[in-house]
């Protein structure tokens, strides 16, 4: 079975977790012998034709749209991801149906579906009304109607935890028997590093200082302030202790002013953007990390981390709450509440042997649910049922025979 995946980010082009999934889903797909075709953007001159680990990847030159905001370049990026996906349809004639990824590819996904009469799948990794909190301008109000429409289209939506379906359903008015739930996976091989641990730990702090450790989008649902905000009070109980903090986002000045206002600057460090060899040898060497997230319909960050044998602490909300169990494998704290996340961390660094018991049994957890060839088999069971119904379905595409005379 061939199957289309419409993204707007695939490696090396990688944003934020949504990258990672797709790549880690396709490959996942080979192993059990599918036939995944990828199209997406370029941006550094790369586009053209690959195939990595099995995987057949259209990329089209992504790095040249005039545009003056985001959602008008992700507008007509569309126009090019349709112009390619069509090229990788008219070669391999025998893809069965069409997985989505994301409001970005909406427009290029509803039209790819009716042009080809294939059955559409979507994959809403999030949405515009929990990123924000709200819907409260134009901007927002079309990325909001380009998701709704993809759920619409779609024979089935996938959402990655039973939280984003009740949203889904709730704010779309999607049937319920419309939306499936299928997690995220974490692959554990690919958080190996071969860094050592010891140097990469004296670049951001001494060799006595414990480790918090934060790495996402700088954006007000990933909950950066409130870590900040909590920190002075670990500092008081733990004054060896150093906060280090990778990404970036329209959030880092201000979170750096916070810093700076409630006197903790000089025991932060704002990396940036980190390599991953960087960033799973941080995993690996912190004494905790943290997700301190507003929002999150997922959480792969606290997978990664559990992964690593690091202790996690996460908001109590969305997808955080259904990964971790509290006081078995990870800690939850209230949401938006530094206080609250200042106990949860303070607690794990002082007691080892309760870190430790959340470590094995995380761990544990990792290789029983959160295997992507797992996830592949349930997205395979989607797949099958959703091609029984189209191939009985009168919406499926009708090949005529031209006979000569």
């Amino acid at each position: 079975m061939k199957i289309l995946h419409l993204t707007w980010e695939y490696p090396p082009h990688k944003i934020g977790g949504l990258a990672t999934h797709i790549e880690e889903l396709a490959k996942a797909q080979v192993r059990m012998g599918l036939e995944p075709v990828v199209v997406t953007c370029a941006f550094n001159d790369n586009y053209g034709y690959d195939e990595k680990d099995g995987v057949k990847v259209y990329r089209f030159d992504a790095n040249h749209i005039p545009a003056e905001d985001f959602p008008s370049w992700a507008l007509q990026m569309n126009t090019l991801l349709t112009n390619k996906a069509t090229e990788a349809l008219n070669e391999h004639e025998d893809i069965a149906l069409i997985h989505a990824h994301d409001w970005l590819v909406s427009t290029a996904a509803v039209t790819l579906k009716h042009m080809y009469r294939k059955p559409l799948v979507v994959t809403l990794h999030s949405m515009e009304i929990g990123r924000r909190g709200g819907i409260y301008d134009d901007r927002q109000k079309l990325i909001h109607d380009l998701e709704g429409r993809i759920v619409f289209e779609s024979w089935k939506t996938i959402c990655c935890s039973h939280y984003m379906k009740n949203a889904t359903c709730s704010v779309f008015s999607t049937p319920w028997d419309k939306v499936d739930v299928i997690e995220n996976g974490v692959d554990v091989n690919s958080l190996k590093t071969d860094l050592d641990l010891n140097e990469v730990k004296s670049r951001y702090a001494l060799p006595n200082e414990k480790v918090i450790f934060f790495v996402g989008r700088h954006v007000w649902e990933k909950g950066l302030d409130i870590l900040i905000g909590a920190f002075p009070a670990v500092l008081q109980q733990y004054p060896d202790a150093k906060l280090v903090i990778a990404g970036k986002g329209y959030m880092t000045d201000k979170c750096r002013q916070i810093a700076h206002d409630v006197g903790v600057a000089k025991k932060i460090v704002f990396t940036g953007f980190i390599e991953d060899n960087v960033m799973n040898a941080l995993y690996r060497l912190s004494d905790v990390v943290v997700v301190p997230s507003r929002y999150e319909p997922f959480g792969i960050v606290a997978l990664e981390a559990m992964a690593c044998d690091t202790p996690v602490i996460v908001s109590d909300t969305g997808g955080l709450s259904e990964i971790v169990e509290h006081d078995k494998d990870g800690l939850k704290v209230w949401v938006n509440n530094s206080e609250s996340l200042s106990w949860g961390i303070n607690r794990i660094l002082g007691d080892v042997l309760f870190s430790d018991e959340l470590c094995k049994n995380a761990k544990e957890k990792i290789k029983n649910i959160y295997s992507w060839d797992i996830i592949s088999k349930k997205t395979k069971v989607l797949y099958d049922n959703i091609l029984l119904q189209y191939e009985k379905s009168d919406w499926k595409a009708k090949r005529f025979v031209l006979e000569a005379n």
